[in-house]
């Protein structure tokens, strides 16, 4: 069994910087709080996200060395073609009020996936014969 290609990445890239937050109590916030991290997302030739970085964590905390190794973690994934939707479906998810559905990102990992799913340009379903296209999904806008 042979594994998936990588996508290799070009040395300069677009890239997208932004703020994520993770909910208070967790990655090592006071209940109240929030933590808020930097993350950078970079786009191969065709405008798809295929790695990201994390970091706002104090250096050599153990926070900080999760979010090194989610953000390997997560950039080869996307290399090979794993989509953030699918890595965003199995993390762990909070409800936004008490009884709701599980929909808000419940760590710095899941936030990171929803911003790269947000990013992603989508494959539009083509057409009989025509070839596919790419839009982009209006959830975040690059800047």
């Amino acid at each position: 069994m042979s594994s998936p290609a990588r996508v290799r990445l070009l040395p300069r890239r677009e890239a997208l910087t932004c703020d994520i937050e993770i909910p208070s109590g967790l990655g090592g916030a006071a209940p109240g709080a929030a933590v808020r991290l930097l993350a950078t997302v970079g786009f191969d030739e065709e405008g798809v996200p295929r790695e990201v970085f994390l970091c706002g964590a104090k250096d050599g905390s153990g926070l900080a060395a999760i979010l090194d190794d989610a953000s390997v973690v997560i950039s080869i994934a996307l290399q090979h073609g794993v989509t953030a939707a699918a890595l965003a479906k199995s993390v762990a998810r909070l409800p936004e009020r008490l009884d709701g559905p599980a929909v808000k990102a419940a760590s710095a990992i899941g936030a990171v996936l929803d911003l790269v799913r947000g990013l992603a340009p989508a494959v539009e379903a083509p057409a009989v014969g025509a070839e596919p296209r790419l839009v982009l999904m209006p959830q975040a806008a690059k800047k």
